[in-house]
């Protein structure tokens, strides 16, 4: 079996206009591993055709299978495939795919012939969920050469001809596009990380520094009931714009980020561990069972000068749910009871932080806890950090990262998912993706993750607590303040799990709303120029030059903003228009 990295080069919007349907005029496709394989073509048939006559099951990766595998969608459905739930209902000619009911492509795999046992079939994955990063970025962490077009712009938008003779230049192109994905890969599969995302990957590799059934012991599975419960307290990082300097030019400051915020919580915080244990009412301290998630209801006001902790979501009328909020009053102006339910870490924040009245207890789960189950799989992949830190690998450097990052997410797997299916309809030429039947899974183990990002949110709003008369912004990791002084209640250091680095030196700012600021400033002590360095959650690298710090204000539109729609034969890339919204969602 054959592992190939491979990438479509399409039609634009211009040719789209010209032809009323997008097509595939260039595709290319490497071996990992074997990069003399190196073959190229300029049509979707080809490419299908050689992943037909291959016979060796061969599989594909695809650097954003979302785009490229709607295109292989649309060919299959143009020639007589059809799609099936399973793949115990292979067929000659059938296919089956896992996109999940939010759009998320994992997995296309294409059954050609099946006698018996014995199936040809081709598989398609998605590189980015490896390596999330554009090209560009997996080449510089990598060390990897990447290769410039030379007006890219004209490149992309350029007319080629059906069965266009493809160029030197763009063979070129596609070849470094796909090999610096593969050679990236190749580094991954050396590590034995052979599963589809990095996630599973981390997964598997501390579940083999496990001993026989000490992974079951620590995390048993809980039931859909349990789960659901507890997971009402699993929250994301902490990003909050602070009102007092939000939508104005600030002078200079500084920004800190931690180094490695989830690592350094699995390594050094008391972590829940075992069957968790129901209580009515409010917790009792239980020195066995020390860690517990609350269900309460209660009103609150933020105390004068704290930063507020706490967001209401799922309840999209009366709160907005992408706000912290500094009381229990609704958006109608209502003093309402609001329901909460709080890990132990989150709820002494939130009494810290809030005066809170007519609070009551309703109930909660408590759990065993220890300070040493990620211990050795932090410490491992923290050498491999250093050590290719000082060896200058950058690509294990990279991979160390990964598995450091991507482990806690897993315990958070929801078990209530849902797929896409694929219709077509074959009369107007235009393929669906619909909603199919809801489906259970087995969580991992819900309470983890939990407190993993509880915790990571206590040391992000103590920290921006401790320096408030400064604090200006705080993004899960990272904190931004006014003034070059160094705050003496921050431990700063360059490398220490935990410890706050001095990443940025700016000398102006503006902060909008969460995910949507701009500082212009460089990294301490470096002799780079200054330079504007802009974060606008769904705003395109490639709008950033037509940013200033005048026109960055809500309600401000720029063009250059790229948008998928499903054509007639595949996807094009539509010119949008990005607005910056006072809300984000």
């Amino acid at each position: 079996m054959g592992v190939y990295c491979s990438d479509f080069e399409t039609t634009s919007t211009e040719n789209y206009n010209i032809e009323n349907e997008v097509r595939v005029w260039g595709y290319a496709s490497i071996e990992i591993g074997n990069y003399d394989n190196f073959t190229y073509g300029n049509n979707i048939e080809g490419f299908m055709q050689s992943c037909k006559n291959s016979f060796e099951n061969d599989t594909h990766y695809f650097h954003n299978l979302a785009f490229d595998g709607f295109y292989i969608i649309y060919w299959l459905e143009r020639n007589n495939f059809r799609w099936v739930k399973d793949k115990k209902d292979y067929e000659d000619n059938t296919y089956t795919t896992l996109i999940t009911n939010t759009g998320v492509y994992y997995a296309l795999e294409v059954c050609f012939k099946k006698k018996g046992k014995k199936i040809n079939k081709v598989t398609f994955l998605d590189s980015m969920k490896l390596l999330n990063f554009s090209v560009d970025v997996i080449g510089k962490n990598f060390g990897l050469k990447v290769l410039k077009i030379a007006q890219e712009e004209e490149f992309y938008k350029k007319y080629r001809k059906t069965n266009h003779e493809l160029t030197e230049e763009e063979i070129k192109y596609m070849r470094n596009d796909v090999e610096v994905v593969a050679r990236a890969l190749e580094v991954l599969k050396s590590q034995k990380m052979t599963k589809n995302t990095i996630a599973s990957c981390a997964l598997s590799y501390y579940k083999s520094t496990n001993k026989k059934g000490e992974f079951d012991y620590h995390f048993p599975q809980l039931d859909m009931f349990t789960d659901e419960s507890i997971r009402n307290a699993y929250k994301g990082g902490w990003t909050y714009c602070d009102k007092r300097f939000s939508n104005r030019v600030i002078g200079e400051g500084l920004v800190f980020d931690v180094n490695s915020l989830y690592p350094w919580v699995m390594r050094y915080c008391r972590l829940p561990v075992g069957t968790p244990v129901f209580f009515k009412g409010q917790y009792k301290e239980d020195n066995f069972y020390d860690l517990y998630v609350q269900r309460f209801e209660c009103q609150f006001r933020l105390k004068k000068d704290r930063l507020p902790t706490v967001q209401k979501k799922g309840n999209y009328r009366k709160f907005n749910e992408s706000e912290y909020l500094f009381s229990s009053v609704n958006k109608d102006g209502e003093d309402e009871i609001v329901p909460l339910t709080l890990t132990s870490v989150d709820l002494k924040l939130f009494l810290e932080h809030y005066d809170v009245y007519n609070m009551e207890y309703l109930d909660g789960y408590k759990f065993k806890s220890s300070n040493n189950i990620f211990n050795q799989y932090i410490d491992e992949w923290v050498q491999v950090k250093i050590q290719s830190e000082l060896n200058k690998n950058k690509a294990m450097r990279q991979i160390a990262k990964l598995m450091l990052n991507s482990l806690y997410g897993k315990f958070g797997l929801n078990p209530k998912c849902q797929s896409k299916k694929v219709e077509y309809d074959s009369i107007n030429d235009i393929v669906h993706l619909v909603d199919d039947d809801k489906e259970t899974r087995d969580p991992i183990y819900i309470p983890m993750a939990c407190f993993i990002t509880a915790y990571a949110r206590e040391k992000t709003i103590r920290s921006a607590q401790s320096v408030y008369p400064r604090f200006c912004y705080a993004d899960t990791d990272s904190i931004h303040i006014t003034g070059k002084e160094m705050p003496s209640n921050l431990e700063v250091h360059k490398t220490k799990l935990g410890a706050w680095k001095n990443e940025l030196e700016f000398e102006k700012a503006k902060y909008l709303r969460q995910k949507c600021y701009m500082e212009y400033g460089k990294e301490p002590g470096s002799d780079d120029t200054l330079e504007w360095k802009i974060t606008c959650a769904g705003m395109p690298k490639g709008v950033y030059k037509n940013v200033n710090i005048d026109n960055f204000s809500f309600g401000a539109q720029f063009d250059g903003k790229l948008q998928n729609k499903k054509v007639r034969g595949g996807v094009l890339l539509i010119n949008t228009t990005y607005k910056i919204k006072e809300n984000l969602g």
